[in-house]
């Protein structure tokens, strides 16, 4: 009799149990290793039904035209990936002013796409998602390692490289010749030579935009031996003082003959509308209006061009206080695989932080123009640190560059100015 109550209340533990516990599964490991197989089989995606978590929300900053090319490819990869998103694109000019106050009040979504240089900045204030503990900690080394050094800090990962827009400075192969010079000058002599040329046809010799200051920052860095604020400042702690005056000497002959216009310049085969025969821009505007050229032709035969260092890159980044850390793992891991990125470099003209494809666009672009064109957008001699440095040092010297450049005050004095701000 006792052995028969005991099977009883077995009986009844065990349907308890079952009732309450509605998901467990009978069916045992074999069902579960069935899921699993399915699951490995497409990495990065869910069906419909599993598809329950909230809409992302994904702020970035872009011109309308390029948002629209943006736009369109998000939700492709949106769709693709079974995520939902929410787009915004906040005006360029409110972009910091917008995502201070919003991490401040915890309102800044899931994803939002940032210059560079203000990532390590965000993830010391707390504001970001390490991602080396997500999905993306594979694909992120398959970015390029200078943009990927970048978003390093502490020792984690807190971005996803997105794209880069390099500087190259642009002559006309014409005047080059005139100059005696059959490759861009690398050494005070050629850059005499240049401005003799420029003497002799009565012309300023380059241009460069008055609003962008990194362009200006990129093409002092090309002078020797270096004159932009960040080399000037390092120069400092090692000997080359003759180096550095010499590199004074050739800064204060170059300034007569430096020309600041209202718009970055830019030129197609069938509107050279720079003043000057040479030319500093970025390689984004270079090729768009190259390409959109009226009679469909190219500049390659009548222009050559010279990389200059890469600053405006952009990274993909998750905020800390998000919620749909997963999903935004894998549309993020969309939109920097290879056929996107290949697509966002024909509709925009941004090289792809991932390395593979930059090193064929870079290929493409030397073979478009015939020219000595090597994907150098970065110096050998960088790191991380030196890297990040130069990206803020523009904007923290931007009143001794400008004056340097409009000839306002002598180039031993721009020297001097960057020297006693950091040494006073």
């Amino acid at each position: 009799m006792k052995r028969r109550h005991q099977v009883v209340l077995f009986a009844v533990l065990l349907l308890s149990l079952t009732i309450l516990s509605p998901s467990f599964d009978f069916r045992g490991s074999q069902h579960n290793q069935e899921r699993n197989q399915e699951n490995d089989t497409y990495p990065g995606t869910l069906s419909r039904a599993d598809d329950t978590r909230a809409p992302l929300n994904v702020t970035v900053s872009m011109s309308k035209e390029e948002f629209a090319a943006f736009e369109k490819l998000a939700e492709e990869v949106a769709a693709s990936r079974y995520v939902e998103i929410n787009l915004r694109n906040v005006e360029p000019g409110e972009y910091n002013d917008v995502l201070d106050q919003e991490f401040s009040l915890g309102e800044n979504g899931d994803v939002i796409l940032l210059e560079n240089d203000q990532v390590q900045l965000y993830a010391k204030k707390g504001y970001l998602l390490p991602l080396n503990g997500t999905q993306l900690s594979k694909s992120i080394g398959e970015t390029v390692a200078e943009l990927r050094a970048i978003t390093e800090w502490n020792g984690y990962q807190w971005g996803q490289p997105f794209d880069f827009d390099p500087y190259v400075m642009g002559v006309r192969t014409s005047f080059l010749n005139k100059a005696g010079l059959h490759m861009f000058p690398n050494n005070k002599e050629q850059w005499s030579k240049l401005i003799q040329e420029a003497q002799a046809e009565d012309t300023a010799l380059i241009s460069l935009g008055m609003g962008d200051i990194e362009a200006a920052n990129v093409w002092l860095s090309y002078l020797p031996p270096g004159m932009s604020p960040d080399q000037v400042l390092r120069s400092q702690s090692v000997s080359t003082a003759g180096e550095l005056q010499r590199g004074i000497r050739l800064l204060s002959e170059l300034q007569p003959y430096i020309t600041l216009t209202a718009d970055v310049p830019v030129v197609s085969a069938s509107n050279y509308n720079v003043k000057t025969p040479m030319f500093v821009t970025t390689l984004s505007r270079m090729l768009d209006e190259d390409e959109s050229a009226q009679d469909g032709a190219t500049i390659r035969a009548s222009i050559s061009l010279e990389p200059l260092q890469a600053v405006k890159s952009r990274t993909l980044v998750i905020t800390a206080g998000s919620a749909e850390t997963d999903a935004a793992s894998r549309w993020i891991e969309g939109m920097t695989s290879a056929a996107i990125q290949t697509k966002w470099y024909v509709q925009t003209k941004r090289l792809s932080a991932r390395q593979q494809e930059q090193n064929q666009q870079a290929s493409q672009v030397q073979a478009r123009y015939d020219a000595q064109l090597e994907p150098l957008w970065f110096s050998k001699e960088d790191n991380p640190l030196q890297l990040a440095e130069r990206q803020t040092m523009p904007v923290r010297f931007r009143k001794q560059v400008r004056q340097v450049l409009q000839g306002e005050i002598s180039a031993a004095q721009y020297v001097n100015s960057i020297r006693n701000a950091i040494n006073p």
